[in-house]
């Protein structure tokens, strides 16, 4: 990169701030336009300069030193929008403090439920959003592309066919108007979203509604913002963002009782579970989000252990040691009542509370923050766990999900004496858990139903 060679030395900028002191602003304001004339910048982006030196961001500065004058332009206008403040705080706060990412809940336990209820899904007073937002190890490229399922369709379709399943079940009839859906993505996989949901038509759906994560720039261990070939490397805010813009969801569908928030990180996934439903409608209770007993740990998922709610970094090893020392780890696959989301919007005490917690995701060298789904349970009045048999992890290695999923598909089919390379799929246009399968004779794999 080379060395700065403007004479405002980056390195002592911050030296000669006193945050305790008014004339902070005027030291800045003077620093600002310093560099700027050193450094040949307009003196529009003078509060911008201001704002990367108050966050300790000087290091981005020194990038300007090998750019001429075009490119420095270019560089001010593609970083005047990044957060910088949210960044530096939630550093402080979440890393260089003994910040402990826990919290508690008003929780009950539910599992093996059999009754459903179709009625909420006919009347559309149960609404969809899908979280297609993620960045993590789990679903970059994963989620509109072949990952080695026999029919060679992308989870996005089977999830998409699951759900028109479930929907001809509760009307006995293909009429998908007026039904609420909703998908979150990225600033990532806007674009490719979009043009694939174009490409098949909306998949039978009059309007779906697209709502977008933002995205948080990933630091380094200092606190620094990631750069690569001069543009910052950023990431998701998390999918637990999705109940900031859950308004305009709900007031194009006003008839909502419940919404069902379903990630892609189990690829046995129920959109609209009328089990769950129904438990929702008859405990009238805030949330319910689907759990699996597990040992194993991932690092930006959030798990339910000895009271508490908490993430575990990978190389923690206090679960795997001991293949009996189980914690629920939560799916984001959550049910949360709309009676509930609107009286939370007239309590500030809570949706403060909800709005400053992050998880601090380290990868590597690298550190992001982002917001579950699930930190909702903490100021929700209750909660149900429910755990669900049926899952299909989708982590690193698509493959293993698809095998399990396939094992999945074998149990309704009572498929016994199997290896695990021999597929099977069940469409959902068949069945869409499980129900009006017939015995499968001189089967050929992989097989499709």
């Amino acid at each position: 990169m080379g060395e700065c060679t403007s004479k405002v030395q980056t390195e002592n900028i911050a030296n000669e701030l006193d945050f305790n002191r008014y004339s902070t602003y005027q030291k800045l304001e003077t620093l600002a336009n310093d560099f700027a004339q050193n450094e040949k910048i307009d003196t529009t982006y003078n509060s911008l300069i201001q704002r990367i030196i108050a966050a300790k961001q000087e290091h981005i500065l020194k990038l300007l030193s090998v750019m001429n004058t075009q490119e420095k332009k270019e560089f001010m206008a593609k970083i005047e929008w990044m957060d910088f403040e949210t960044v530096d705080s939630l550093f402080y706060h979440c890393c260089k403090q003994n910040h402990m990412d826990i919290f508690k809940g008003s929780v009950k336990f539910c599992n093996n439920l059999l009754e459903k209820d179709l009625n909420l899904i006919k009347q559309r007073k149960v609404g969809l959003v899908l979280l297609c937002g993620g960045n993590s190890s789990r679903l970059p490229n994963k989620i509109l592309n072949d990952i080695g399922f026999p029919s060679k369709k992308c989870i996005f379709q089977i999830m998409m066919e699951r759900l028109k399943k479930i929907i001809i079940m509760a009307q006995e009839a293909a009429d998908f108007s007026g039904f609420p859906i909703g998908i979150l993505v990225s600033d990532q996989n806007a674009t490719a979203f979009q043009q694939y949901i174009k490409s098949k038509k909306e998949f039978g759906f009059p309007q779906i509604h697209i709502m977008q994560q933002k995205s948080l720039p990933v630091i380094n261990k200092h606190g620094q913002v990631m750069f690569e070939s001069n543009l910052p490397v950023q990431a998701p805010n998390g999918a637990g963002s999705i109940f900031l813009q859950l308004s305009t969801f709900q007031k194009k569908f006003p008839s909502m009782q419940y919404i069902h928030l379903l990630g892609f990180d189990n690829l046995a996934g129920l959109p609209l579970d009328p089990i769950v439903l129904n438990l929702m409608n008859q405990t009238q209770t805030d949330v319910i989000c689907k759990v699996i007993e597990t040992n194993s740990t991932q690092d930006d998922r959030l798990f339910y252990q000895n009271g508490y709610f908490k993430t575990m970094e990978t190389q923690d090893s206090s679960m795997t040691e001991n293949p009996e020392n189980l914690a629920k780890m939560c799916l984001n696959d959550m049910y949360v009542s709309v009676a509930f989301l609107n009286n939370l919007k007239s309590n500030h005490e809570k949706s403060m509370k909800f709005s400053q917690r992050y998880h601090v995701i380290r990868r590597g060298p690298t550190i992001q923050f982002e917001k579950h789904i699930q930190d909702i349970i903490e100021i929700a009045n209750s909660t149900i766990l429910y755990q669900t048999e049926d899952y299909a992890l989708l982590v690193d290695d698509p493959k293993k999900a698809v095998i399990q999923l396939s094992n999945v598909h074998k149990r309704y089919l009572q498929l016994e004496g199997t290896q695990d390379n021999e597929l099977v799929e069940i469409t959902p246009y068949m069945s869409y858990s499980g129900e009006d399968l017939r015995k499968q004779e001189n089967i050929i794999f992989p097989l499709i139903i």
